[in-house]
């Protein structure tokens, strides 16, 4: 029977080539294979090249000798840039010691000058300065003691902002909550995956209204009544 269709006439033609053809498939393909390598590039590797030829064509051809070429030709460029890097931190670093000891040299001065004017004596009439900032210097003189209305009253003062600066009481406020460890066992931990997508367990007291009213005795209820009987709407005096 004839076929009705092109796909059908196709299939039946395949079929009987398959059946009846005595060719078999190196007799179709090499033919092929052969002109194609006849066409290719002369650049393109040769028929049956062994995977060792190829290995000592990168290794030792023209694309080791380039490779080579392109290193030396970056490894001058390489060599002077990092001798300018290396250059440049040092000179950084020199620069950093200077300004150190200038600084410290300065401190220094500084500090000597402060303690030749403590060392001096009160001019006559003159009592001690008295300042309501503590500093290390002046907390060795001071101590626990109060001498006066002012400094009670800066003391009092600052006992309530003394939270606010503290260090520790604000690293322990502000402290993370670290959880307890996973503990293992046979050398891994076992983690369960309990998803319960969403899921809503009591649906009327999820999406029931958070008024309070019926978190209410029946005691309480009863006395809302008769007080907003005896008081209508006056929830003040309620």
């Amino acid at each position: 029977p004839e076929a009705k269709t092109l796909k059908g006439a196709l299939c039946r033609a395949i079929q009987a080539r398959r059946e009846h053809d005595r060719q078999t498939r190196e007799d179709r393909v090499e033919p092929v294979l052969h002109s194609n390598f006849l066409i290719a590039p002369r650049k393109a590797p040769p028929y049956k090249c062994s995977p060792q030829g190829v290995i000592n064509e990168i290794a030792e051809g023209p694309l080791r000798r380039a490779r080579l070429a392109r290193h030396q030709e970056l490894r001058k460029g390489f060599i002077s840039i990092f001798a300018d890097r290396h250059a440049k931190i040092l000179q950084h670093q020199q620069e950093l010691r200077e300004t150190y000891l200038r600084l410290h040299e300065e401190w220094k001065a500084k500090c000597a000058d402060l303690d030749r004017d403590k060392a001096k004596p009160p001019a006559p009439g003159e009592g001690p300065s008295t300042s309501g900032r503590t500093t290390r210097r002046s907390a060795a003189t001071m101590g626990d003691a109060v001498r006066s209305d002012l400094e009670m009253e800066q003391i009092i003062a600052s006992l309530g902002n003394e939270d606010l600066t503290d260090a520790t009481s604000l690293a322990a406020r502000n402290a993370a909550k670290i959880p307890d460890m996973i503990s293992v066992v046979k050398g891994r931990a076992d983690y369960v995956f309990d998803d319960t997508n969403n899921r809503v367990l009591d649906p009327p007291k999820f999406y029931s209204s958070r008024t309070g009213f019926y978190d209410w005795t029946e005691e309480e209820t009863q006395t809302f009544f008769e007080q907003f009987a005896a008081h209508p709407k006056q929830f003040g005096i309620i």
